[in-house]
């Protein structure tokens, strides 16, 4: 096991002894090798049927990796502002969305953004939803899973299960029916070199696996190397036969985050962090990490090197667009990861 105490659940090769049959006739969404792929594949096929959707709106709080295949599918991109508490911007929404307007609704960090607005508003304009699930694959809402929100949904295994790739995409929308599922692949040497990182010795620095990180990311740069759509795009076979198991195994996973999420939450202080204390992890909630603001830039970096210093990887999840929320720019995420007790590392950490 890992000495390090990681965002992303490493890779558990015990888990391919454990393997069970599922009868993949009874899937009713596709598998594509990331969110990413998953998101172009489901734009493109709902443009395909509707092409007078040329418009798109996204939250200024967001992951470049959302924003590849919305530039090479050449819609035009909308920001709409969210806030430090992540609350969105309702009144410029209203003003602009009509039934051309494609929205992305992200579940931030395990928790699900205000579903009954974006339904309504859905209802008043006739807009599209597409609802971001990547660090929300196992939180249910209102009884339902996040998957089931939206016209399409889509999500990422890595971020949560102990996977080498895999998204599942669903189209929740009659209009936008499944007609054929996709296609494996063997691993690819970056996700070989993935799937032993955690036998890493502590002396070698460089990551095992992508060497390259996707906020490098341009609009106007060769992004082959983040993303092809040409290529293969699909999950690779291990993942393929592991992700059933993992996601039977939720409860389990989601006990333990938020046992890891309260331990944070109980040690970090106040001093130095702004607290979303509107993000409630109740019984359907499986949080990504544990997210908070640091209250300046120095306090920021201060907590980076904390947790170099203590192999815990703290990571600044923000974007370089001048129109982001100061605040947001100081988001801080902590691992929660189900194979380690955050409240003993922190115990042990000095």
């Amino acid at each position: 096991m890992s000495k390090q105490v990681t965002i992303q659940p490493n890779f558990e090769i015990s888990g391919l002894l454990k393997v069970k049959h599922r009868d993949t006739k009874l899937d009713n969404f596709q598998l594509y090798k990331s969110g990413r792929y998953a998101l172009f594949f489901g734009l493109k096929k709902i443009i395909e049927i509707n092409p007078s959707l040329k418009d798109i709106y996204i939250p200024t709080f967001v992951c470049p990796q959302v924003l590849m295949p919305i530039d090479k599918l050449n819609l035009n991109k909308n920001f709409y502002q969210i806030d430090q508490n992540l609350c969105l911007d309702k009144k410029y929404l209203e003003k602009s969305v009509n039934s051309n307007s494609i929205i992305i609704v992200i579940n931030y960090f395990g928790f699900p953004s205000e579903w009954e607005y974006f339904e309504e508003l859905k209802l008043k304009t006739k807009c599209t939803l597409i609802s971001d699930n990547c660090h929300s694959l196992l939180t249910k809402y209102n009884g339902k899973s996040l998957s089931e929100y939206g016209d399409l949904s889509f999500n990422s295994f890595r971020k949560m299960l102990p996977v080498l790739s895999g998204s599942q995409l669903f189209y929740n929308n009659e209009e936008y029916s499944i007609n054929n599922r996709v296609s494996i692949r063997t691993p690819s040497l970056s996700e070989l070199l993935y799937m032993f990182r955690s036998f890493k010795p502590g002396f070698i620095k460089t990551r095992l696996g992508d060497t390259k990180l996707v906020g490098h990311y341009r609009p106007d740069g060769n992004n082959k190397y983040f993303f092809d759509p040409d290529s293969t795009n699909t999950i690779d076979s291990l993942s393929d036969k592991l992700f059933f198991n993992s996601l039977n195994n939720y409860q389990k996973i989601r006990d333990k985050r938020q046992q890891n999420y309260k331990s944070w939450l109980d040690y970090l202080p106040e001093s130095d962090f702004i607290f979303l204390n509107e993000l409630k992890a109740d019984n359907d909630t499986t949080p990504y990490v544990f997210p908070c603001i640091a209250r300046s830039k120095e306090i920021m970096d201060k907590w980076l090197v904390w947790g170099r210093k203590r192999n815990i990887s703290i990571i600044n999840w923000s974007n370089k667009r001048d129109d982001l929320n100061n605040h947001l720019r100081l988001m801080l995420l902590f691992p929660v990861i189900p194979d380690k007790n955050i409240k003993l590392t922190l115990l042990n950490a000095k």
